[in-house]
């Protein structure tokens, strides 16, 4: 039985599902102590469990190549809570990254399986499941799309040649006009603030 703090800390990670629908969730949930070394996902696998982390902190890594030879980066720590596997499970592709557990965590699995059982009896859950993770994939990218270009901005002379290196990654960027702007976008509208200093 998932004790109510448990299912507290579910809930703040998937709030689109609301209090009624992570009660739904809980019975397809599998919990899983997970010890210091544990390998929870590896890139390349066909892996689609999803791990709600509620604690603990992991180490992602990801194995590139330049020029043939592999190389292997380390390219974030994080603490849970937190979401893991949330693509794999929605698309069934391959693990884009590799994740270790650092400090020992309690997590909670759904695997494709008890999913596929969950949608079967609880449609309109696994609808609001698949959101939920959705949204999860969403923040992320915002998340990674703000830091590249405030990194982009800050670590640039000027704000043109910022917006000019931008273009580089992006594909075609340039300032509009205050005329052309007011027609595009909601008039409260202010987007994200870049910091540039």
């Amino acid at each position: 039985m998932l004790s109510d703090a448990s299912q507290a800390q579910l809930g703040a990670l998937l709030p689109q599902l609301g209090a009624d629908g992570v009660r739904l969730l809980v019975p397809y949930l599998t919990q899983l102590d997970a010890e210091t070394g544990r390998v929870l996902v590896r890139q390349g696998d066909r892996g689609t469990d999803v791990f709600f982390l509620l604690n603990g902190k992991f180490s992602v890594f990801e194995k590139i190549q330049i020029n043939g030879s592999d190389v292997v980066l380390q390219v974030a720590t994080f603490s849970g809570p937190g979401v893991l596997g949330e693509v794999s499970i929605m698309t069934a592709t391959p693990r884009t990254a590799t994740v270790v557990v650092l400090e020992r965590a309690d997590c909670l699995v759904l695997t494709r399986d008890k999913f596929n059982d969950l949608v079967k009896l609880k449609p309109q859950t696994g609808i609001e499941i698949l959101q939920a993770l959705g949204a999860v994939m969403y923040s992320r990218q915002v998340n990674f799309q703000n830091k590249v270009r405030s990194n982009i901005l800050r670590e640039s002379l000027s704000i043109e040649a910022g917006i000019a290196k931008m273009a580089r990654y992006t594909g075609r960027v340039s300032r509009t006009s205050p005329a052309l702007a007011q027609k595009l976008f909601a008039e409260d509208f202010r987007g994200v603030n870049y910091n540039s200093d």
